[in-house]
């Protein structure tokens, strides 16, 4: 978790310098946000990485690497773990709405 914080300040200096953001740089961000609120759902249901890893047939390393930013599920994944924690994760991709 301490690679986020890290990550978001990084990101703010970077903002506040007026530096240029890289894309791929971007990109990441949004790996780590999805891993913070597949975490933090976990969490606010007192589960264990091994328990939802179990409920959505996948290895407790895989949920592991998700929450961490290091791995990005497939829909069909994210679908699984979401059902197994009884819950929905919403994600905005983009910046523009479509007509």
């Amino acid at each position: 978790m301490a690679g986020h914080s890290k990550w978001k300040l990084d990101r703010e200096r970077r903002l506040r310098e007026g530096a240029p953001i890289h894309p791929e740089y971007d990109l990441a961000g949004l790996d780590l946000r999805l891993g913070d609120m597949v975490r933090e759902r976990r969490r606010e249901l007192g589960l264990t990485q091994a328990e939802v890893a179990e409920l959505a047939g996948i290895t407790q390393p895989a949920l592991s690497r998700i929450e961490g930013g290091g791995g990005v599920p497939t829909l069909a994944m994210l679908d699984r773990i979401a059902k197994a924690m009884h819950t929905t994760f919403t994600i905005t991709v983009g910046e523009h709405v479509a007509a």
